[in-house]
């Protein structure tokens, strides 16, 4: 997936977050009974519909950091020197 297929689907799915949280609030100020009746867990439901978007969003990039990292370091080759070179002339 590139950059930009990646950024697209972060923003799709960020705005769907802040149409839920504007929707529950939004609810909340229009008087809904239910959501009023329940006004301390819309806006913490509110906020951890967000936030969880932007941390899957900063996981997503450090993962991508590290897996780029790591084929930057699988371009060098490692020695292993043969067995029979092994320094007790035993293998174990």
């Amino acid at each position: 997936m590139s950059a930009t297929e990646w950024l697209r689907a972060r923003a799709v799915e960020l705005g769907a977050s802040l149409c839920t949280a504007g929707i529950l609030i939004g609810g909340v100020a229009a008087g809904v009974p239910f959501l009023r009746a329940r006004i301390p867990e819309v806006f913490l439901y509110s906020f951890c519909c967000v936030s969880a978007v932007l941390l899957r969003a900063v996981i997503g990039l450090a993962v991508r950091a590290v897996t780029l990292g790591a084929r930057a370091f699988a371009g060098a080759h490692i020695l292993i020197s043969p067995l029979s070179r092994s320094p007790a002339g035993v293998v174990r």
